[in-house]
């Protein structure tokens, strides 16, 4: 695909209240896939267009390379000193106001102007939520980045249990080096699902793909962004190998006592 999207996607999750703050990471392996319950709900699309003159409360934009096919896809005329940057620096993660600089180029591949977003820091991603603060930001130690069918992940914070439980058909295994040179294993995964529940709820589908090309899903920041005491997610969730596409699901968007959610999705193709 040659655009870049800005999506967002309501999707279903239930969270409860908050208690005292401990940390501990674990991962359950599980033998059966059971009955889920739960529902994503129709998204809505937000093109890049709607964010010329103003950017909507809820956008984010990663730090990536921007195939300019018309002027409202050009990540200069979204961002601003207001967005705020999620960053690491010495293990742990910080939010502050953003401090980049774009780079024009040009794509041999697609034949047309690029910008690049560059960042000053080590950053994952910029956001823009004004009840956002600067400052550093909890976060747990990801032990488990992939949750593979028939995997089922923990996380527990402020004496909350979070269970993230992934579904689907494996249909072939190989071992690969990753970008450190260490081995790991990939599977080939179709009719995948990533479901979550809190503190024994029924499971609420979080991602559902029908296939992956030569990617998968990666956990990649599990704390608590917006400070209310409860766990946020971002997620990498490609489903072909030239694609970046990230997923932020903030704990404070949930509407209590209602299974909606809004999630935050970006994609970028980079396919020549």
């Amino acid at each position: 695909m040659k655009y870049l999207s800005l999506t967002t996607l309501l999707l279903a999750l239930t969270i409860q209240s908050c208690q005292n703050n401990t940390q501990v990471n674990k991962t359950i392996p599980t033998d059966s896939v059971t009955t889920t319950t739960g529902d994503i709900t129709t998204p809505t699309t937000a093109k890049p267009n709607n964010l010329k003159n103003s950017t909507p409360v809820g956008s984010i934009v990663m730090i990536d390379t921007y195939r300019i096919y018309e002027e409202a896809e050009d990540p200069s005329k979204i961002l601003n000193k207001n967005w705020f940057d999620l960053y690491e620096e010495n293990g742990q993660y910080y939010l502050a106001k953003v401090d980049y600089k774009i780079e024009d180029g040009y794509s041999e591949c697609a034949g047309v102007p690029t910008k690049s977003v560059i960042s000053k820091r080590n950053s994952m991603l910029f956001l823009n939520f004004p009840f956002l603060k600067a400052g550093k930001i909890e976060n747990l130690k990801i032990t488990q980045a992939e949750i593979w069918p028939k995997e089922t992940v923990i996380y527990n914070f402020n004496n909350q249990k979070y269970q993230l439980k992934g579904y689907g058909d494996i249909l072939g295994t190989q071992v690969r080096s990753n970008d450190q040179g260490r081995e790991e294993v990939f599977h080939e995964v179709k009719n995948y699902k990533l479901t979550y529940s809190y503190n024994g709820s029924s499971e609420a589908n979080m991602i559902q793909e029908e296939q992956f090309n030569d990617t998968f899903i990666k956990t990649l920041f599990v704390g608590d962004i917006d400070r209310d005491g409860k766990l946020d997610f971002i997620i990498s969730k490609p489903t072909n190998y030239e694609e970046n596409s990230i997923m932020l699901i903030l704990s404070s968007q949930i509407k209590e006592n209602n299974i909606q959610k809004n999630s935050f999705q970006q994609s970028v193709q980079f396919d020549c």
